[in-house]
């Protein structure tokens, strides 16, 4: 008997439906049957197939980008194999590469980079069911539910629109997904056909997932003529007094820095800059970022991953 009841409950818990679950039901129901034209009957069987993964939350609470010291996340991604392993994807890429680079000014070894932090230039690219993980952030994450809500829609509206099974799309804990972990807002966005095959396919095609990191970040202010990120000496500043946690860089006007030729000559104080401060090995180094480093922050918000993704741009040269 004890056992029986034991089976019961456990099966209970991995059926648990979203169903009929409130509000955020409700506004998908609305958004995708009456505004998008899915019939109720796909939309409920979907979501009734959707399973609470409740270590997506935990994952998500505790990010490493926000949790970390500098030194910590910096070793995890600038070490001997992902910079072997990127020259390597260079190497075997370099005819796309080249083209991507070319027609959107951003350096091989920056997407290179953007691919071997994201999932070791494709290796890892998540284990976890796209729709439980929108599903559970977008119902069981209520300080972001509004985002993720619109990401679940996205990702309906992606399967129809490139004819991928709901069900069987792989990524994440936040829902990204393929080579460059792309959300599904910004795969149906930026993702593009670089292999002219008439497909856009961020799941196995390198080609079309080299050339979309590449149109994301011109899109989002990539320039060809200005450097990633610089460091400046402590003496360049207007004021240091409230730039030392590492964890909150600020977005300046560039009146916080002091005219040098050493500035003036990359034209970074006719821009609005990033200002960084990264505690390393007990040392404080301050750094600019330009819009090249801010468009790496759209990708992902955290200054500590477009610091990493610049400085494995580097081990790569």
């Amino acid at each position: 008997m004890i056992r029986i009841f034991f089976l019961s409950f456990f099966f209970a818990a991995n059926t648990f439906s979203y169903v009929d679950k409130g509000e955020t039901f409700e506004y998908l129901k609305s958004e995708l049957i009456l505004n998008h034209g899915f019939s109720e009957d796909y939309v409920v069987s979907t979501l009734n197939k959707a399973i609470k993964q409740d270590k997506i939350i935990q994952s998500i609470s505790e990010p490493a980008e926000f949790t970390w010291t500098w030194d910590r996340y910096k070793d995890l991604f600038i070490e001997e194999e992902r910079i072997q392993n990127g020259k390597k994807f260079i190497s075997e890429n370099i005819k796309t590469l080249k083209k991507a680079e070319s027609r959107f000014g951003v350096p091989k070894e920056i997407i290179t980079s953007i691919l071997g932090v994201e999932t070791r230039y494709g290796k890892i690219m998540g284990d976890y069911r796209v729709l439980d993980a929108l599903t559970t952030l977008s119902f069981d994450f209520p300080r972001r539910s509004k985002f993720f809500t619109k990401e679940l829609i996205n990702l309906f509206l992606l399967s129809r629109e490139n004819n991928l099974e709901i069900l069987s799309l792989k990524g994440s804990y936040a829902g990204a997904m393929g080579y460059g972990q792309f959300i599904p807002s910004s795969y149906r966005a930026y993702a593009i056909d670089f292999d002219d095959d008439g497909y856009v396919d961020l799941l196995n095609s390198v080609d079309d997932a080299i050339g979309s990191i590449a149109n994301y970040l011109y899109i989002h202010g990539w320039n060809k003529d200005l450097p990633t990120i610089r460091r400046i000496d402590q003496k360049f500043l207007s004021n240091t007094q409230s730039i030392n946690n590492v964890r909150n860089p600020l977005i300046l006007a560039p009146n916080i820095l002091h005219a040098s030729d050493e500035l003036e000559n990359e034209d970074i104080l006719d821009q609005s800059v990033l200002l960084l401060s990264y505690y390393e090995r007990g040392k404080t180094d301050f750094f600019v970022g330009t819009a090249n480093f801010i468009a790496i922050t759209k990708y992902n918000r955290s200054h500590f991953y477009a610091k990493a993704v610049y400085d494995l741009s580097i081990e790569l040269r």
